[in-house]
């Protein structure tokens, strides 16, 4: 599990607690209570990551099979070339291997589109830092493009297409697989412009709270992008969880909620 890592990083303050309480047990068996809630809400959080995961597990199978079919295309035309000033007995056999590179370069312009068409709309499920990622950002303005592409022209470029899909799916993985601390300028329900700092688990949800710990707020992605539902009663606990990250105070355990759905 990717975000258990952090919990096993804060146990050391845990420990320090658990060894600072008296004679009687009843605090230090609210904190392992405490913990073990923890660890389920992240064992739900791992199986919400999971269905990205089996979403990126199915598009690379078709990015294995199309790139099999792309080295038979490459292999198809090398021999077409070495066929071309053949005898005239093996005009019949040119023909034959002319129909099949353009049936395998029909097929590969279907199987593109369809990666692009179950691409897009997951696109807005990207976390603002890295959308604006410039190399993100191009590759995510060139598929939104060729989606588009009508007529003769969705049958080009097939192999930079297919590239564009797979280097974006990369991006949003390598992003997934651990927590990032940003700063994002966020308005507050009063109208207030706020330099925040932005907590993302991964592709989950995050937390934001302001310099002075009075604003907090929650995000997570939806259909339409990621919404910021603003809950100060939570901006102490967002900024103990920031110091912590910003290595500006020891390891300790934070409890925030979570919506899972």
């Amino acid at each position: 599990m990717r975000i258990l890592p952090l919990l096993f990083a804060l146990l050391p303050g845990l420990s320090t607690i658990s060894h600072a309480q008296d004679a009687s047990d009843s605090p230090t068996k609210k904190m392992k209570e405490s913990v073990h809630e923890w660890i389920g809400t992240m064992r739900e959080i791992q199986r919400e990551e999971d269905h990205w995961e089996r979403d990126r597990e199915v598009l690379e199978d078709q990015r294995d099979a199309l790139r099999a079919e792309i080295e038979d295309l490459q292999k198809l035309v090398a021999d077409a070339k070495a066929d071309k000033a053949g005898a005239a007995e093996g005009a019949k056999s040119d023909t034959a291997k002319r129909e099949s590179l353009v049936k395998a370069k029909d097929l590969l312009g279907v199987e593109v589109r369809k990666l692009e068409e179950e691409l897009v709309p997951m696109l807005d499920l990207l976390p603002q830092p890295l959308a604006e990622d410039p190399r993100v950002k191009e590759l995510t303005g060139q598929v939104r493009k060729d989606v588009t592409l009508k007529g003769d022209d969705a049958s080009k470029g097939l192999t930079k297409r297919l590239n564009n899909v797979l280097n974006l799916l990369s991006e949003a993985e390598k992003w997934q697989q651990t927590i990032h601390l940003k700063d994002e300028l966020r308005v507050t329900g009063d109208g207030k412009k706020l330099n925040m700092k932005v907590v993302y688990f991964g592709l989950a949800g995050a937390y934001a709270v302001d310099a002075e710990g009075e604003y907090g707020m929650v995000g997570r992605p939806g259909s339409e992008g990621w919404e910021f539902i603003e809950n100060n009663d939570l901006a102490p606990a967002i900024n103990e969880l920031v110091t912590v990250l910003n290595g500006d105070a020891d390891a300790k355990f934070t409890n925030l909620p979570i919506q899972l759905k």
